[in-house]
């Protein structure tokens, strides 16, 4: 099957990577993506897909009939970054929810087949049951895991009252090609490479015991591609996007660079993650392929 699809947020790191692919699965791809967003700086576009520039927390009816005719929507766009998020609650919060329920109206309105939501694992805080299954309660610590929370009960909502076959998608810490490499919105792992390229320190937060269950970008995209495919028995369900296997921040920086220094905790972060993927495995038929430790020897020669 080819599908006409619309990726919002399709110029980030993990939006671009599912664009190539669904490009290169031959789809037709339209991407939304609003270039003011705060957090990222880097944009990436497949000279195959088409490019609109919209905020879609305003009034949708500026790209309504963009859903026309649309077969999947990817809904990636959001402000990511935690820290930012705890710096402006109200913003973050207004823009990440009211983005999410007028993707999810326009998809209503238009007839899209299916819609896949970008969640993350922070919905689950600082949980004392490890792995965390999509069964656990919750414990949002800040605005950016409260509009996630709310963004998976919106595809609920939506699947449950209007019909639309949603899916949402619990990312753990995703990494790999394109990932953010600086400022204070990159990821661990896209900082510490620029570090160790810059021959700088790697700056641990802490004392870098802090556990993460780390994804490859292309895992993610593959679980994407799986949840559009898929024919699943009930919609408006939730699935973590991880490997099950958690390494330690300090075991991550040593793996890359002896060369480090430790910095203040902040606030708002969790302490340990890790991933149940039974539910994943069984009703999506996908499971992680890229081991973390090899990806991270090969990257580490190229430097």
């Amino acid at each position: 099957m080819k599908a006409k699809t619309i990726v919002t947020g399709g110029c980030g790191f993990i939006g671009s990577n599912l664009v190539d692919r669904l490009i290169e699965d031959g789809h037709e791809v339209l991407v939304i993506d609003y270039k003011n967003s705060k957090s990222r700086k880097k944009y990436f576009k497949n000279p195959k897909a088409q490019y609109c520039s919209f905020d879609l927390a305003k009034d949708p009816y500026l790209y309504q009939d963009m859903f026309d005719g649309v077969d999947w929507v990817f809904h990636m766009a959001a402000e990511i970054s935690v820290q930012y998020c705890v710096e402006s609650p109200r913003d973050s919060l207004i823009n990440n929810i009211n983005s999410t329920v007028n993707v999810l109206d326009c998809a209503r309105k238009s007839g899209v087949k299916k819609v896949v939501f970008s969640s993350t694992c922070a919905v689950y805080g600082n949980t004392l049951f490890l792995p965390s299954m999509e069964t656990n309660s919750f414990d949002c610590l800040n605005s950016y895991s409260i509009s996630k929370h709310t963004g998976e009960e919106l595809c609920k909502m939506y699947s449950e009252l209007y019909g639309l076959n949603t899916t949402s998608l619990r990312y753990f810490n995703v990494y790999g090609e394109r990932q953010p490499d600086s400022g204070p919105y990159a990821p661990v792992m896209g900082i510490f490479f620029n570090q160790k390229k810059r021959k700088e320190p790697l700056t641990i937060v802490g004392e870098g015991y802090q556990t993460r269950d780390f994804i490859h970008v292309s895992d993610v995209v593959e679980a994407n591609i799986s949840a559009a495919i898929v024919d699943q028995k009930k919609y408006g369900e939730v699935y973590n996007v991880g490997t099950g296997i958690n390494h330690s921040i300090e075991n991550i920086a040593n793996m890359i660079s002896s060369f480090q220094v430790h910095l203040s905790p902040r606030d708002g972060e969790v302490m340990h993650s890790k991933a149940n993927i039974d539910k994943i495995k069984k009703a999506l038929n996908w499971e992680p392929k890229i081991n973390l430790e090899e990806w991270i020897n090969k990257k580490v020669k190229t430097l």
